[in-house]
């Protein structure tokens, strides 16, 4: 007797072999998929919101170099996707996000949560209409280019027998010849599809050369001993002075070459075409590289000096090196930025191109989650200012549900940059609400205290640390 095998089925199975764990919020149209997942070895996290899943799993994939998966309904469910497969694709993030759809009789027409999802292909997607296997192993495929691929799936078209569609893709080891030049500068395209153990190994391998390095790679090779971050709020001279800049995995955004030196910059670098790079090949191309490095570099540093640089200084000096800091976007992104010495990769995750607010909360629960699945002993703390804090707010319950040990810091000064001022919540209380521990923090001598307790313990903690505004120091422009 043959047994039918229906598409959600399928899509389960594949994923199961795959993955430990996804980021989902069910609907009508998507519930027969929702309710396998359930039922299969897939840890499946239900979140407060859609917007929160779709963060989740890009935070999951950051720290691991792994893909994730998000799964949402029909028309509003995919809708609150725009936000985090918009930082997915920006901030290069390897997120699988499925999509429901009414069935394929009523596409199109005035319909119950039909609408059109392809605004969410913002690298690649693909509108499933037929039970074929090739779409799965195809996206498989896309995911490793580090960007997001959306597959919008009608109700009907799960239900229906699997049709098997072979997708086979060829792909040779590269060979890469002898490059010259006088600056190295590395960006997170290096990881390539390397393992998460792997990208440990890229500091040693590099030993030989003094690196410059992008906000996302930052800690790939030691800082302590190296260029480290250059551009807007890095190192700007090494740039200048070099005659012949060779990229490794850069996307060479204006927070990398900046405006004023940008068409110079461009002039004298020398790209490599590293996508997909696995370990092998990048061991072989490192071995071709020559860097003539014959110049000093004067580092630029920042010293705290106001209430609010201080706080962010007292944090980090008394949190483990190796702690993974999941960054929102404000004032405290880029004192932690300034302040923060990465010597391990993936020492800050940050929305570092999208610059999207409510994106550290959810992220970081999303981190937590891989170092769990991959085995990565290092803390995870989460930074926001009050603004962006309370925007995904609700995923706490998450956090509370499965007990996370996560360190979430609220930064608040009551304002939205120099925008306005605004009034919140007591977050305390808020934490109580969700079961959660959490104090208000007025000087300085009280975070080491805190934070001492919470590495001792084994569940969350809410810190709400209260801070005098301060300016920020001029970026390099």
């Amino acid at each position: 007797m043959v047994v039918e095998l229906r598409f959600y089925e399928y899509i389960t199975n594949f994923l199961e072999e795959r993955v430990r764990t996804l980021f989902s919020y069910p609907g009508e149209q998507i519930y027969k998929l929702f309710e396998e997942i359930n039922n299969s070895k897939i840890k499946n996290i239900v979140a407060a919101d859609e917007r929160g899943a779709g963060f989740m799993a890009d935070g999951y994939a950051r720290i691991s170099n792994y893909f994730s998966v998000c799964l949402a309904t029909a028309g509003p469910g995919g809708c609150n996707l725009t936000t985090p497969l918009a930082t997915a694709y920006k901030d290069s993030s390897s997120v699988l996000a499925i999509t429901g759809r009414p069935t394929r009789k009523y596409i199109g027409e005035n319909y119950f949560q039909e609408l059109n999802l392809d605004f969410l292909n913002f690298h690649k997607g693909f509108f499933v209409n037929e039970p074929k296997t090739s779409y799965l192993e195809k996206s498989l495929s896309l995911l490793e280019y580090k960007k997001p691929v959306h597959l919008n799936i009608p109700s009907d078209v799960l239900e229906e027998e699997v049709c098997e569609v072979q997708y086979t893709e060829e792909r040779e080891e590269r060979e890469f010849k002898e490059v010259e030049g006088d600056l190295l500068l590395v960006g997170q395209g290096i990881y390539g599809t390397l393992t998460y153990k792997e990208i440990l190994k890229i500091n040693k391998l590099l030993s030989k050369f003094p690196v410059a390095t992008t906000f996302p790679a930052r800690g790939v090779v030691k800082e302590e001993e190296n260029i480290g971050l250059v551009g807007r709020r890095g190192d700007i001279e090494s740039l200048k002075k070099a005659k012949k800049i060779i990229n490794l995995g850069a996307s060479l955004s204006y927070n990398t070459y900046v405006e004023s030196l940008r068409e110079e910059l461009l002039k004298k670098t020398i790209n490599l075409d590293i996508q997909r790079i696995n370990y092998s090949e990048l061991k072989n191309l490192i071995k071709n590289l020559n860097i003539d490095f014959s110049y000093d570099i004067k580092k630029r540093t920042f010293k705290a000096k106001g209430d609010y640089s201080r706080k962010v200084e007292a944090l980090i000096n008394n949190l483990p090196e190796d702690s993974i800091l999941v960054l929102d976007a404000g004032k405290h992104t880029v004192f932690t930025s300034l302040l923060k010495t990465c010597n391990i990769p993936k020492s800050i995750i940050a929305s570092h191109s999208f610059g999207c607010m409510g994106f550290s909360l959810p992220g970081s629960i999303g981190v937590k989650f891989a170092t769990e699945d991959f085995k990565i002993d290092r803390e995870v703390v989460s930074i926001s200012g009050d603004g962006g804090f309370i925007m995904n707010i609700q995923e706490l319950k998450v956090v509370s549900q499965h007990n996370l040990k996560i360190l979430f810091v609220v930064f608040e000064n009551n304002k939205l940059a120099n925008f306005c001022r605004i009034e919140n919540p007591d977050f305390i209380k808020i934490a109580e609400a969700f079961g959660i521990e959490g104090y208000r923090v007025e000087s300085l001598e009280e975070i080491e205290d805190y934070v001492k307790d919470y590495l001792k313990g084994n569940k969350p903690l809410i810190l709400s640390i209260k801070v005098e505004d301060e300016d920020l120091p001029k970026p390099n422009t």
